[in-house]
C-alpha cells in the first residue's frame, strides 16, 4: 500500500471558491482526445486547493466509479477521495460557465 505525504495547503486555485461547480477544462479534453464519452460531461464541486498544483474535487459520479477505483488504487485511496475529494491538476479543470469551460459545451 503506497502512502502519499500530505503537502501543505497552497493558494486557492485561480477564480475558484469552495462550492464552485467545475468540469474538465476544454483544453485538457482536447489535448487528451476526450471529445466524447463521460469526461466532457463530468461535473463536480471544488473543495479546496491541496497545494499550488492540485485541487480537491468531489465529482458527482464518484460513487458510480468507486468500485473500479478500489480495484485500481485500493480502499484507502477511495476512502480519502470520498472524504476529501479527488486530486485534480488545477490546469485540468474549469469553473462551469467560464471561458475555459465554455468550449466543451455543444453550440
Amino acid at each position: 500500500m503506497r502512502r502519499r505525504s500530505k503537502a501543505p495547503a497552497g493558494e486557492p486555485a485561480p477564480n475558484l471558491q469552495p462550492g464552485d461547480r467545475v468540469a474538465y477544462a476544454a483544453a485538457f479534453l482536447k489535448n487528451t482526445g476526450q471529445h466524447t464519452g463521460d469526461a466532457p460531461q463530468r461535473r463536480g464541486t471544488f473543495v479546496k486547493a491541496w497545494d499550488s498544483n492540485f485541487v480537491r474535487v468531489k465529482w458527482d459520479d464518484f460513487e458510480q466509479n468507486a468500485a473500479r477505483l478500489t480495484e485500481l488504487w485500493g480502499a484507502d485511496y477511495v476512502a480519502d477521495a470520498r472524504e476529501h475529494g479527488q486530486l485534480v491538476h488545477v490546469k485540468n479543470i474549469a469553473k462551469v460557465g467560464s471561458p475555459a469551460f465554455a468550449l466543451t459545451c455543444v453550440r
